[in-house]
């Protein structure tokens, strides 16, 4: 018990130190550079704890601040060219059961170029799910991000269903209230009916979550032990515990509003944060962190900046707010022996602009992670 103890306490001290340090090391750029760069760091605690430590430092000592840089897009929403190629892009409305409550049941599918070609009738391939963000709906990833034209030469089926949106955003979970289930609707339904439509490989899963959609990533994976073999957070929602706020009672408004609350009210979902602290545990990939072992764990994130976007969460200070999250979560991650692979870049907005480079980073990692490899012949 007393080096458990110990133990915990190096863990908080090292947090704390690490959270310290923007602040010490922050300074206004001197140059704004015309591209972002992003500092990759390769943790694996069980082999090598010191080495992990130092890599999680390192990113810890990264500056929040604004650099200026805005990547643009190539994606649908800003070209205004066809959402998604109807030879590739299937959407379907699933038949779900009684007992597992959504009000959205459509799933839109990505097919790999080439998919139907008679040459390739027999061909399986890997499945990457899409778990959406809080403020976009299930579809946004083939009109928002660049997915439809970087994915030209993956080898993957990538399935986007629906998650809930805005003040019904589902947080990957079944509800408390018993209004939605969400997780159900994902891993009972979803999944099978995958691998039951389409050909795919058996086994071979990994999942994407950006914001929101990375509760989908870690809690599933940690929920559905072996369902998905890697996984790809974005700027993700990788600690719960500052949600918190969201529980308020109702006719609080100018309280909620000061405190930067946005629906849905997390009561309804994982109950009260006190009360029913061990629901939010079992949804709090933080809480997680010893059930990820065996996963393949990418992350990349903004380290974010003080001001503001479009509004409250397109922002530099929600993304701030966002890589804050990632303190505790790595640091989760590194006591209970999990390995994972993270890409950070200086400031950046919770947006979707600054989503396609970490795709761009992550989706091959995935598809090499979960991809069984050739045997040799003899």
């Amino acid at each position: 018990m007393k080096r458990s103890v110990r133990w915990a306490a190096v863990w908080v001290c090292l947090v704390v130190v690490a959270g310290l340090a923007p602040a010490l090391t922050s300074s206004p750029a001197a140059a704004k550079p015309k591209k972002a760069t992003w500092t990759t760091v390769v943790s694996r605690p069980n082999s090598d704890p010191l080495g992990s430590w130092a890599a999680y430092l390192k990113l810890m000592t990264m500056p929040q601040r604004d650099t200026g840089i805005d990547p643009g897009s190539r994606a649908p929403r800003e070209t205004g060219r066809t959402t998604c190629p109807k030879r590739r892009c299937v959407d379907s409305r699933l038949k779900v059961p009684k007992r597992i409550k959504v009000n959205d049941t459509r799933v839109r599918v990505l097919l790999p170029r080439g998919y139907h070609n008679k040459k390739n009738a027999k061909k399986r391939y890997p499945v990457i799910f899409l778990w959406n963000g809080a403020r976009s709906s299930y579809e946004g990833w083939t009109w928002k991000s660049e997915l439809i034209r970087r994915s030209r030469n993956w080898k993957a089926i990538f399935v986007m269903p629906a998650g809930g949106l805005g003040k019904k955003a589902g947080m990957m979970s079944d509800w408390v209230s018993g209004e939605f289930d969400w997780e159900s609707f994902h891993t009972k339904v979803v999944v099978p009916w995958v691998d039951k439509k389409y050909r795919t490989i058996k086994g071979a899963r990994a999942s994407i979550g950006a914001s929101m959609g990375a509760l989908g990533v870690f809690n599933y994976a940690a929920h559905n032990p072996g369902m998905f073999k890697a996984g790809l957070s974005i700027s993700g929602s990788v600690d719960i515990t500052s949600m918190a706020t969201n529980t308020l009672p109702d006719g609080l408004d100018p309280i909620a509003e000061l405190l930067g609350m946005e629906p849905p009210g997390l009561r309804q979902i994982w109950g009260d944060p006190v009360l029913n602290a061990a629901n939010w545990a079992d949804h709090n990939p933080t809480m997680l962190a010893p059930k990820l072992k065996g996963m393949k764990i990418f992350l990349t994130s903004g380290t974010g900046f003080y001001g503001q976007g479009s509004d409250a969460v397109h922002s530099g200070t929600f993304e701030l707010t966002m890589w804050n999250m990632h303190r505790t979560f790595l640091a989760a991650l590194h006591a209970a022996g999990v390995a994972y692979t993270a890409n950070v870049t200086v400031g950046g907005v919770h947006d979707w602009r600054y989503f396609n480079e970490p795709l761009t980073w992550g989706v091959p990692k995935l598809i090499r992670a979960i991809t069984p490899k050739k045997k040799a012949k003899k």
